[in-house]
């Protein structure tokens, strides 16, 4: 559903968090040169073994074939290719020996009837709602024409504003050249923030409709040869997409909080606060351009100047635009693919990995990459089932449905079996888009080690370990935050399993178009396959570890020295700005600071039980035990103020960008806003939290309280460097990039 950072924005998996040397693997007993965080000698013996013959498993021409089948055709959600899709897919992980099942909902989709955007002022012209078709093309009558799901139906005529971003500001810009969008048709381009967001603002500001298009400035001949001659989006590529207001809630919108299953009780339409009022519809660059160049009005600010040939004005008129938009609704049933591999030790708990099999189009990246690549991750694994191999832990693949339109599969899947991902998984990876030749990654900060010690194992598609490639001479690689946008949402922000994400991206403007296939992958995103065999590789041998270690890997100093640093960062603004609530804030930093020693004490205890190859059974459950409640106990069962399908307390989907990642949600938009009480609640659940937190860590470290020399030594490290990081966190969830 959202694409990747390295084309050209700042991840929209969200804020950047560093991974430093002051913060992963300081202040603890560290692993012994050979051995594995979290396991015996022994056992960090056999388990390299292990890693090593998966990765030697996981075969790029394998994973080739298996895009290259099932993005032959598009298989939008719901759609009859789309089942053949879950179907195919069924058949071969069977045939891997894994053990599958499909688990089926059926939820509330919009399905276009017909979509007609015209211009009716200066002069009338039709626009076209559709590309043209390439020889290499398949079944291109199965191409859906543009437009937005969840978007109402429409017949609108208005003159059109150009609001470039549709962001915030853009708006007040508009203001300073007196410049109102009530009652008009708003054009925005795409960026900046999720297309949903871009829907919510204009209806806000009284718009009768929106129209969207991709600037060639942004994903355009702008940025290089465009296809099918290179990788960058044509003049007549549409970006597609789903407007739901994911930051309210994503799934079905009938049901928030319920699985879309028989007895759920379900929503009238119209009492659904996550679907937008105003229709609206994306078009190419080559169509918005005579909408452009019409314009009148005042000249546009610097900002909003694209990369057409065009001086652009802001309106209104004479630009005269008429949307008419039959889109039907009505429930029809999605399909995730599930395939489970039953663990020996401990076999209740979970790693669960997964990827959406659905696609706007043919998806060749997104996102049959990433679900194929997880696809891979089960064969390989099935080669070592059928030698006799078993984890310790069970391990379950998963192929969400319907993604693209608002999460669905895994939300509802998520809300169905919530009982026991809370009690029982240990961490969620995702998938999503690893067509490509940069790695990146985002996680919450108790993974960040993790995932950096995987990174030196596997093998970059350039050469060279992954870790080498993505530091880039740095000091130490960035793992980003998660926000939304993706299939970890119901896992984080709902239920609290800690999550990750990783996956491969290079440049290119095919994101949700008809031109997301084969030709693109295999010309210019990922030739040979060797990016998703890299970010099959990281994410299985990141599942093997989770799933075998005797004692869990997570490193929960490194994520209280994160929050010490967004409250760091909230004083900060609190100093610069008089409006601000002023309401004390250093109770949480005392909070974080005493759970960060605590976790210190926590580490350096299980570092020294796994030390020895016979630990304790029932000190490694008591350590494990408190490990997996950590991130559970960063929820709140009340959610955020205004939003509470969204329960985290430290990560959430910014209200104004929709994917990017929003640190202490419930305290941060009251605080700007100057709500001392909404502040002081908010504060008052997040101290309860960590001071639990501390609480279960100590607990099981053996101590009672963090000591106060502990205490000392962690808020010597942490204060600096967090608040830094947290200041690098809020300019990249404001610089945060194209969304679904």
């Amino acid at each position: 559903m959202r694409e990747r950072s390295t084309r050209g924005r700042v991840a929209v998996l969200a804020a950047c968090g560093l991974v430093c040397a002051g913060g992963v693997g300081s202040a603890r007993a560290q692993t012994k040169a050979g051995g594995l965080d979290g396991y015996t000698p022994a056992h960090a013996a056999s388990q390299r073994a292990y890693e090593a013959r998966f990765q030697h498993g996981v075969s790029a021409d394998d994973i080739g074939r298996l895009n290259r089948g099932l993005s032959r055709r598009p298989h939008l959600v719901g759609t009859e290719n789309q089942q053949d899709v879950v179907d195919a897919s069924l058949a071969k992980l069977r045939s891997y020996g894994l053990d599958v099942h499909k688990q089926s909902y059926d939820v509330y989709l919009s399905r276009p009837q017909r979509i007609r955007v015209s211009m009716t002022q200066p002069y009338k012209r039709d626009l076209p709602v559709k590309e043209k078709r390439f020889p290499w093309l398949q079944d291109f009558q199965d191409v859906v024409d543009g437009y937005n799901a969840y978007s109402p139906p429409g017949d609108v005529t208005s003159q059109v504003v150009y609001a470039n971003y549709g962001l915030p500001e853009d708006y007040a810009a508009l203001d300073k050249l007196g410049v109102s969008v009530a009652g008009k048709i708003v054009i925005v381009r795409y960026g900046g923030s999720f297309r949903g967001v871009k829907v919510h603002l204009a209806e806000q500001h009284g718009a009768k409709g929106v129209i969207i298009y991709s600037d060639p400035e942004d994903d355009g001949y702008v940025k290089g040869a465009v296809y099918p001659k290179g990788p960058w989006r044509p003049a007549d590529s549409i970006q597609r997409g789903s407007i739901q207001f994911l930051w309210d809630y994503p799934g079905d919108p009938l049901t928030p909080g319920s699985p879309s299953i028989p007895g759920t009780e379900r929503l009238a339409p119209d009492q659904a606060t996550d679907l937008a009022k105003i229709p609206s519809t994306p078009i190419s660059y080559s169509a918005a351009k005579p909408l452009l160049a019409a314009l009148a009005g005042p000249e546009a600010p610097e900002a909003f100047q694209g990369g057409l040939k065009i001086r652009y004005h802001v309106g209104p008129g004479p630009t005269e635009a008429h949307l008419n938009l039959d889109i039907a609704y009505d429930t029809e049933r999605v399909s995730d693919t599930i395939a489970v591999i039953r663990g020996t030790r401990h076999p209740d708990e979970k790693v669960v990995v997964g990827g959406h099999a659905d696609a706007w189009t043919y998806g060749s990246n997104d996102n049959v990459s990433g679900w194929t690549a997880t696809m891979e991750i089960g064969r390989s694994l099935g080669r070592l089932l059928k030698r006799g191999w078993r984890p310790d832990r069970t391990i379950v693949l998963a192929g969400w449905d319907g993604e693209e339109y608002g999460l669905l599969g895994s939300t509802e899947w998520g809300e169905q079996f919530r009982r026991d991902i809370g009690d029982n998984v240990v961490a969620y990876i995702n998938m999503d888009i690893v067509g490509g030749r940069t790695f990146a990654a985002g996680a919450v900060p108790s993974l960040d080690k993790t995932i950096v010690d995987v990174t030196k194992t596997v093998q970059d598609p350039g050469g060279g370990s992954i870790y080498s490639a993505w530091t880039g001479g740095a000091a130490a690689p960035t793992v980003d935050r998660l926000g939304s946008g993706s299939d970890y949402t119901v896992f984080l922000d709902h239920l609290g399993a800690p999550s990750m994400e990783v996956g491969f991206s290079t440049p290119g403007g095919e994101y949700h178009s008809a031109y997301d296939g084969t030709y693109q992958m295999e010309h210019f995103l990922d030739p040979g396959y060797l990016g998703h065999q890299a970010a099959s590789r990281t994410s299985g041998v990141t599942a093997l570890r989770l799933a075998n270690a005797d004692a869990l890997p997570f490193r929960y100093s490194d994520y209280a020295r994160a929050v010490d640093g967004y409250v760091a960062e909230l004083q900060e603004i609190q100093g610069k700005n008089a409006d601000a609530s002023q309401v004390d804030l250093g109770v949480l930093r005392d909070a974080a600071q005493d759970w960060g020693a605590a976790s210190m004490a926590l580490e350096a205890r299980s570092a020294a039980i796994v030390s020895d190859d016979s630990p304790s059974s029932r000190a490694l459950r008591r350590i494990n035990r408190a490990l997996m409640r950590q991130e559970r106990l960063l929820t709140t069962p009340q959610g955020i103020s205004g939003r509470p399908w969204f329960r985290h307390q430290i990560y959430a989907p910014g209200i104004n960008t929709g994917y990017a990642a929003q640190f202490l949600p419930g305290i941060r938009d009251a605080l700007d806003a100057g709500d001392d009480a909404t502040v002081r609640t908010y504060r008052d659940l997040l101290l309860d939290s960590l001071r639990r937190v501390t609480a279960t860590a100590s607990r099981a470290a053996g101590r009672s309280a963090a000591s106060a020399a502990a205490r000392r030594r962690f808020a010597t490290r942490s204060t600096a460097s967090a608040a830094a990081a947290a200041r690098r966190s809020a300019r990249a969830s404001a610089n945060d990039g194209q969304a679904p």
